[in-house]
């Protein structure tokens, strides 16, 4: 487990404050202080896991971000557009973003926790949201502000995220009227996200009234594409519930030499650039931060909201 401030403290026998203000070289702590504060450091392997500069200047000018411990979303393109548009309107208002990122949730924790208190951060945006997430009962528990970048079926608070169900509408329609299917085939992930089950109510919306057909397929892009391939018979067009879905699916294509047409979302890939046959929506991640933003601002008592607010962006 990484070391944190208050490892450092325990060791060293000072407070955490007096840690805190020894590693970010405050002139007030005794030279003496400072080398053991960092000796014990070095022997724990400390690393800071966000700007120093953030708790010298203090956090009221500051927002953390807060990513889920998952791959998947450390390497996800459309979250670095999400935190551009942050970016872009903390400017505007007079702040910077700090990043909270680890391996483990109880990693993540500990360095919210050193955001809270150390740096007196007070204001958080999370890129994620579970139904149990000890991150987020600590900050109901410290009263802190948030937003979240997702949807829940439960739970309550401010929800910014994209109008699923509308984008599935426009796929239904785009993979119907301009790549003429009428056997389609919607690839999702084995997951059961809200947002693909939004997206799939969507689709069949768009479809109802028509003749086409929809069948459903759970795809998990880690095993054999076995699966895959034994349902492309009769299938003359694909909609995938997300960018990572479709690549996976275009591989299986082009292994079999098919030509189907594909429509996905996030338009994240550079994969899909020049394929003609191929329309990835664009779901507007920057206009998502920006938003995100702008409601962490906006909303009083943001931490004593008992219902549910969602901002749909489409």
């Amino acid at each position: 487990m990484t070391a944190t401030i208050k490892d450092i403290a325990q060791k060293s026998g000072f407070s955490t404050s007096t840690v805190s203000r020894a590693l970010n070289n405050d002139p007030h702590i005794l030279v003496a202080t400072r080398k053991k504060i960092i000796q014990v450091a070095k022997q724990l392997d400390y690393k800071p896991n966000f700007n120093a500069s953030t708790l010298v200047t203090g956090g009221s000018h500051s927002v953390g971000i807060i990513f889920p411990s998952t791959n998947r979303y450390q390497s996800n393109p459309f979250y670095l557009k999400i935190i551009s548009g942050m970016n872009e309107a903390l400017a505007q208002n007079g702040y910077v973003a700090t990043i909270a990122l680890a391996d483990t949730t109880e990693q993540i924790l500990n360095i919210v926790t050193t955001m809270a208190q150390q740096a007196h951060i007070k204001k958080f945006v999370f890129l994620y949201h579970e139904d149990i997430d000890p991150i987020r009962n600590y900050l109901d528990d410290q009263k802190l502000q948030y937003v979240t970048i997702d949807n829940s079926k439960a739970g309550t608070g401010v929800f910014i995220d994209n109008d699923n169900d509308y984008f599935g509408q426009l796929a239904a329609k785009k993979i119907m009227t301009d790549f003429k299917a009428t056997n389609i085939l919607f690839a999702k992930s084995h997951s059961h996200l809200l947002f693909e089950e939004e997206r799939l109510a969507g689709i069949k919306t768009g479809l109802a009234g028509s003749k086409a057909r929809l069948s459903i397929i759970e795809v998990n892009t880690s095993d054999s594409n076995k699966s895959v391939r034994n349902q492309l018979n009769r299938i003359d067009g694909i909609i995938a519930a997300q960018d990572e879905i479709a690549e996976f699916i275009y591989q299986v294509l082009l292994i079999k030499g098919l030509d189907i047409p594909i429509v996905t979302f996030n338009n994240s890939l550079n994969v899909f650039n020049h394929q003609n046959n191929i329309y990835s929506y664009d779901l507007k991640p920057k206009e998502i931060g920006k938003v995100a933003v702008e409601k962490l601002f906006s909303i009083e008592n943001l931490a004593q909201l008992q219902s549910k607010i969602v901002y749909h962006i489409s």
